[in-house]
């Protein structure tokens, strides 16, 4: 008798800053919690598994956008032009699909999920040699505006954010019928505080449980100007107090733990407890990342957005203050006017701003790109084998036994 065996998916993602791997565990979950029997592998085809070449180029990122921001704004622009992009996937695109084809040979995956632009096109070249029919889906995680490398027109699905990027990758030529506006994916534990759990969580935190929060953040790697910003507005007392995160940034959470500051401050590293820090604060400080504002939306914390990326996190600004979610203060003087002025009061707007997060929030995401994504393994999925049936000399000996 022929079976249908579980669904199979081979997450694709690389760390080149901390949301392409935070989008790929949510989905992992999503996946999981959807389909518990649901076969999962991941995959860092460029820094983790790939080339020596691959692994050094990509890794500059990190230091690129703590240190040259202009760089990269430079290098996002000149790589986005079709003549630029074409040859660089030509350099870059046989390495990687070699490990997306061993990786397809280990998994035999029914659905290849990228959340990284530059793995999706040689994905779909190692699918077309794997010898079977598979799907392969995108997620963008980019919020607004995007690389054309985000949109590869030969993926069965390209999932996006937002309805601006749903215009832009029709833009860049992608079949309407491909896309779905799902919302950016987070993971499930992102979510508003119960009553009572902001004061229990800031009692973990040795914090005051009623005093207003400020969560300063600045990415996986710790970027942007945090060491400035948390001088800002613990330097001097002030009647709210502080958390600051500093990621992998090592360096920087030595030189803020080691300021004598007249407001409460608590210096955290690279942390796996994001939900419960955002379910503490009452206001988020970071850079238009769009993992930290999807994050925040699906928290219900308003934001105060002090810089963004050249490139693709240049309109995310824009998004914050056009959705009524937040305010922008790039200067460490404009961030602690803003920080008095929400926190004044009876909180007001800010009350106002968590209303309107909540209005526009997607946070099922994950559950939904999920259910996508097992939908499209089960129109990909292989077969299991037909045994063959027993031979006419074990037909009779089958039968003497069963008498």
């Amino acid at each position: 008798m022929n079976g249908r065996r579980d669904p199979s998916v081979l997450v694709l993602f690389s760390d080149t800053g901390g949301g392409h791997r935070a989008a790929a565990r949510a989905l992992i979950g999503a996946l999981r919690e959807l389909e518990p029997s649901v076969r999962v592998a991941a995959c860092d085809p460029m820094i983790g598994e790939g080339s020596l070449i691959v692994r050094e180029i990509v890794s500059l990122y990190p230091a690129i956008i703590q240190k040259a921001r202009p760089i990269w704004g430079l290098i996002y622009h000149v790589s986005n032009t079709p003549p630029t992009w074409t040859a660089l996937r030509a350099a870059y695109g046989p390495q990687v699909r070699r490990v997306v084809s061993r990786k397809i040979r280990e998994a035999d995956p029914d659905v290849v999920l990228s959340v990284h632009p530059l793995v999706t096109s040689p994905a779909w070249s190692a699918i077309r040699r794997s010898g079977r029919s598979r799907g392969l889906m995108t997620v963008v995680t980019d919020l607004v505006e995007f690389h054309r490398a985000w949109a590869f027109p030969h993926v069965d699905l390209l999932v996006v954010p937002t309805r601006s990027a749903w215009q832009e990758v029709l833009a860049y030529g992608v079949a309407e019928e491909r896309l779905r506006l799902l919302g950016l994916p987070v993971d499930l534990r992102f979510r508003p505080p119960a009553p009572g759990e902001r004061e229990a969580l800031r009692r973990r935190w040795g914090l005051s449980e009623h005093r207003r929060t400020v969560l300063v953040m600045g990415g996986g790697e710790g970027s942007g100007n945090l060491l400035d910003q948390v001088r800002a507005l613990a330097a001097q007392p002030h009647d709210w107090q502080v958390i600051a995160v500093c990621g992998r940034n090592e360096q920087l959470r030595g030189r803020l733990s080691r300021l004598r500051l007249g407001t409460q401050t608590v210096v955290l590293g690279f942390v796996e407890t994001m939900p419960e820090l955002l379910r503490a604060a009452d206001l988020v400080v970071t850079k238009a990342g769009p993992g930290a504002i999807a994050e925040a939306l699906a928290t219900e914390v308003p934001l105060v957005v002090t810089g963004y990326l050249p490139g693709q996190e240049t309109s995310n600004v824009d998004f914050v203050l056009e959705s009524g979610i937040g305010v922008y203060a790039p200067r460490p003087d404009e961030l602690l006017d803003a920080v008095r002025r929400l926190l004044a009061g009876d909180g007001t707007e800010l009350r106002k701003m968590a209303e309107r997060a909540a209005e526009i929030a997607h946070p099922y995401a994950s559950l939904d790109i999920a259910r996508e994504c097992l939908a499209l393994a089960a129109r990909n999925l292989a077969p299991v084998p037909k045994l063959p049936g027993p031979s006419i000399s074990n037909r009779s000996l089958i039968g003497r036994l069963r008498r």
